[in-house]
């Protein structure tokens, strides 16, 4: 019954938002963005990370990713989230295009 009402009220810490984080480990991606453009055979990565949701460090902008990879044309954006005990958190954003 305790643990009941535990996971009860983690499950309303979050107040109704939908998060990508689970308590223990989180492998999520995700689309992010479409356009009308054909999918080409170039990516471009970016990363952000941060702990205990406290510091948070890179630079996840779409034109860095598109200018790192030459792509002039920009066809999709995914995302995956990665969090390990919610201490550890990463966003990976992956540009599609040509």
């Amino acid at each position: 019954m305790l643990l009941g009402g535990i996971l009860f009220a983690i499950g309303l810490s979050s107040c109704g938002a939908v998060t990508d984080y689970a308590l223990v480990y989180t492998g999520v991606t995700k689309p992010v963005a479409v356009t009308s453009n054909i999918v080409g055979n170039k990516v471009g990565t970016v990363k952000t990370m941060n702990l205990f949701n406290i510091a948070g460090w890179g630079d996840a902008s779409i034109n860095k990713a598109a200018k790192m990879a030459g792509i002039t044309k920009i066809s999709h954006v995914d995302v995956k989230t990665t969090s390990v005990l919610t201490i550890f958190n990463a966003q990976t954003y992956y540009v599609y295009g040509e």
